[in-house]
């Protein structure tokens, strides 16, 4: 284990781009102030409030004023409960303040197909509940696609034109690794500045190396979520692998964290910069990976060292 003062440094000024905080439709481990709290108390720098069903900004608004230490960011999954692809919801989400667009996650067509006859429960993502209930009801719609024929949608385009609008972050969310190239050319040519690869080495959405490599080449970064090695859906090997090859300068360290038996996100987070450091990563690298990086892609104000 690596050197606990060296992880606290490390975490001071850290955000986390990926986080599923309460109110939210599915149980949480923390709350929205909670969190905050638990990052002012470690001089962490801030964090996106990730909702599978709602816009968050109103949220993050809210935390920011109660604990203005901290700098809370809304967002906006493109699912179902929002309209879909629904440009007047993003627009109006974009009004709202919104950093953080994420195409669709729980209705996308290419999570739910993969887990079309998944009989394993242990396998099952955390949302699937929700999921199963409102198809029972007959209120879940219809199974979204960003692309077709290999060329995004009308709907999709007009959804990136509204991100470029606002100047949101554009994140790939679960999407079928065949159309992230297209999307991110699309939302380049839309206007799109910040864009995001949700968690490449996720079952659903991962990408091999040279696939990262080659969108490396159009200034994207790699969102390496926690979760998805701390769960064994992937190796940890794979992981420092992928940051290796594809490179620290690219990649957000996040946790895609909230779930009611996980870690809370600092500690998440802290593990996360544990295990980097027992394998060789440099200091350094790491600071950019959990601080600048993100920073700069957020558009993010960087704090100050506290002072020892």
């Amino acid at each position: 284990m690596a050197d606990p003062k060296t992880i606290e440094g490390l975490l001071e000024g850290a955000f986390d781009t990926h986080i599923h905080s309460a109110p939210d439709v599915l149980p949480r481990k923390f709350n929205d102030i909670e969190l905050a709290q638990r990052f002012k108390a470690r001089h962490m720098a801030g964090f996106v409030l990730k909702s599978h069903y709602i816009c968050t900004a109103d949220r993050a608004t809210l935390v920011n004023q109660i604990v203005p230490e901290v700098q809370a960011f809304g967002a906006i999954a493109l699912n179902n409960s929002v309209g879909g692809l629904n440009p007047l919801a993003l627009d109006i989400a974009g009004r709202l303040g919104t950093r953080v667009c994420w195409l669709p996650s729980v209705d996308n067509a290419n999570e739910l197909e993969a887990i079309a006859g998944q009989r394993d429960e242990s396998k099952l993502p955390y949302w699937m509940s929700i999921a199963r209930e409102m198809r029972a009801l007959g209120i879940a719609g219809s199974f979204l696609n960003v692309t077709e024929d290999g060329r995004v949608t009308d709907a999709t385009r007009q959804c990136l034109e509204i991100i470029a609008k606002h100047d949101m972050v554009l994140a790939t969310s679960h999407i079928r690794p065949s159309e992230v190239l297209p999307v991110v050319k699309a939302g380049q040519e839309a206007g799109v500045k910040r864009i995001v690869i949700t968690h490449p080495e996720f079952p659903t959405t991962l990408l091999s190396i040279p696939q990262q490599q080659e969108l490396a080449g159009y200034g994207v970064y790699f969102e390496r979520c926690f979760t998805t090695p701390n769960t064994g859906k992937i190796s940890w090997e794979q992981v420092y692998a992928n940051i290796r090859e594809v490179g620290p300068a690219s990649t957000i360290l996040a946790t895609d964290l909230g779930q009611t038996t996980a870690p809370y996100p600092d500690d998440g987070l802290g593990m996360f910069i544990d295990r980097l450091l027992d394998n060789g990563f440099a200091e350094k690298d790491i600071r950019g990976m959990v601080r600048d990086n993100p920073a700069q892609v957020l558009g993010a104000k960087q704090r100050a060292a506290v002072a020892a």
